[in-house]
């Protein structure tokens, strides 16, 4: 009966590790402390009344592989950096109604090896001649007017949410299959930066 058990977990045990290789095969973990987009400053300032606010926000980009390769494969990178209002509930789910949204747009030239940066909000661009600085000024947002904030912005447990989203303009348009495929890709097709919140009310 003894020998029986040990056979049993032995077996099982086996069966498990075997379980564990196969799924590490298939589904590999990969690092990507190095790849993310990481909020350093995010700090709002009161504009010429209450309701209007002036947004400073600082992100720092650090591009997938294949990110980097798109942009220099001509394909154009989109940002988007959005600002909601949240008001937090203990009861049920927070609500969320958008705010704004800041988006640009960064290419690669390769004849003449510049990078072009739009931001398609304010209409702004720049040429930069290497990646690292072209990246810097897309994650620089500085003294931003925000819309007229709603009377309901300053009633209940309300905060101003910041995000920023990586992504390559093509994805818009890829289809169900195409997004069915990069769920098994190794690659990350998109960065997505932390949530940071600002407390509108005390």
């Amino acid at each position: 009966m003894t020998m029986i058990i040990k056979n049993f977990f032995k077996s099982r045990s086996e069966w498990l590790l075997l379980c564990l290789i196969w799924s590490a095969l298939i589904f590999p973990v990969t690092v990507v402390a190095e790849e993310r987009i990481t909020v350093h400053d995010f700090v709002l300032y009161e504009g010429d009344d209450r309701e209007q606010l002036v947004a400073s926000v600082r992100f720092d980009y650090r591009l997938t592989e294949y990110l980097r390769e798109s942009l220099l494969n001509g394909i154009t990178l989109r940002s988007e950096t959005r600002f909601d209002l949240m008001w937090h509930s203990d009861w049920w789910w927070n609500k969320t109604q958008t705010l704004d949204r800041v988006v640009s747009e960064l290419k690669y030239h390769a004849l003449t090896g510049q990078y072009q940066l739009v931001n398609k909000t304010t209409n702004a661009n720049w040429n930069f001649s290497n990646l690292a600085t072209a990246l810097q000024q897309l994650g620089r947002l500085d003294k931003y007017k925000l819309p007229v904030l709603p009377e309901s912005a300053f009633t209940g447990d309300a905060a101003i949410y910041v995000e920023a989203k990586l992504e390559p303009r093509t994805s818009e348009s890829l289809g169900v299959p195409a997004k069915l495929a990069a769920l098994f890709s190794n690659e990350q097709h998109e960065l997505i930066s932390q949530g940071v919140m600002w407390p509108l009310t005390p």
